[in-house]
């Protein structure tokens, strides 16, 4: 079933494993997801929905400073 036919929100992760996941680990799981469901949509939408995933899981945004280059 697609999310769009499923009314339930996901508030957690379904991946065993995934509530020990780092918030590193578990922001870019969000990231694939939302590129996968929302990527034909453009840029902005996907952020829209990256805000919105991010607030109903409790994950943070990384620290731009704290990046690897």
């Amino acid at each position: 079933m697609s999310g769009a036919e499923n009314d339930e929100v996901q508030t957690a992760p379904i991946m065993d494993g995934a509530t020990d996941a780092t918030n590193d680990e578990k922001l870019h799981g969000l990231v694939e997801q939302v590129t996968q469901d929302h990527g034909h949509e453009g840029a902005g939408v996907m952020a829209d929905h990256l805000r919105d995933r991010m607030a109903e899981t409790g994950v943070e945004a990384e620290d731009p400073a704290s990046e690897v280059e």
